[in-house]
């Protein structure tokens, strides 16, 4: 079944701009229409598609800032299929989990959220618009936080604690105060670290640890800072290097 893009009344299916834009890959179609339905009444515009291989098609014509995923396409592996969106956009992934008790570890590391099937509508629309919301927050940040130098952030309480030049004290995980550490001692002389660097300071077998889950550790990183503070973290991808984090304090 090929994916039907729906938009918003008084718009068009080739209007790109519209910055609430929610994809929705399920199978069944009464469920797509139902969650159609349920996100409209917020004012997101919503790509339907049946499959993985009609959301990919879509895609290429249509950006979506979030992607609802369910567990049981027909045609691909939900995993996969987020693992891909993760590793070549910032897009938002909720999975909708046709096993019961299914959530959990086993999508922490690829979804910002997972929901049980049958779906809580209700529950969904108001997991969307909070991801929505945050996302709107993370991309106007650059923006006000770009007037003059940005000054320097600081890992303090021996690596537990990222202190923020506004003031705020974000405490860290083990695997964020490893990667972090690693950032500001590895790129103290402003190269890139690599990734493979990286995964080494959470695991000693680098070869058996998936990469998406590097990536997928920068993104809430990402998020948790933006909740405590307006800054941006000072944080960049270098494409086909690694990461490069050259204004932040190692712990004193």
């Amino acid at each position: 079944m090929a994916a039907i893009p729906t938009v918003l009344p008084g718009s068009t299916g080739n209007d790109h701009r519209n910055e609430r834009r929610i994809a929705v890959v399920e199978r069944d179609p009464m469920l797509r229409q139902q969650i159609l339905q349920s996100l409209q009444t917020r004012q997101f515009a919503v790509l339907e598609c049946a499959n993985a291989t009609a959301l990919y098609r879509n895609l290429l014509n249509a950006p979506c800032d979030i992607a609802v995923i369910a567990s049981d396409l027909p045609d691909d592996n939900p995993r996969i299929v987020a693992q891909h969106l993760r590793q070549h956009s910032d897009i938002g992934i909720i999975v909708l989990d046709a096993e019961a008790n299914a959530c959990g570890d086993a999508y922490e590391e690829i979804a910002d959220a997972c929901l049980a099937k049958p779906v809580d509508l209700d529950r969904l629309t108001s997991v969307v618009a909070a991801m929505h919301s945050l996302q709107h927050h993370m991309r106007a940040l650059p923006a006000r936080a770009g007037n003059g130098a940005m000054p320097d952030w600081e890992l303090a309480a021996d690596g537990w604690t990222l202190r923020t030049p506004d003031g705020a004290a974000i405490d860290l995980s083990a695997p964020e105060r490893s990667v972090l550490l690693r950032l500001v001692n590895a790129g103290a002389g402003g190269h890139p670290v690599s990734h493979d660097s990286l995964i080494g300071s959470l695991t000693s077998d680098v070869y058996d640890f998936d990469p998406h889950r590097l990536e997928m550790l920068i993104y809430r990183l990402r998020k948790k800072v933006a909740l405590m503070s307006p800054l941006p973290l000072p944080l960049r991808a270098v494409r086909g290097m690694g990461y490069l984090c050259t204004v932040v304090r190692a712990p004193g």
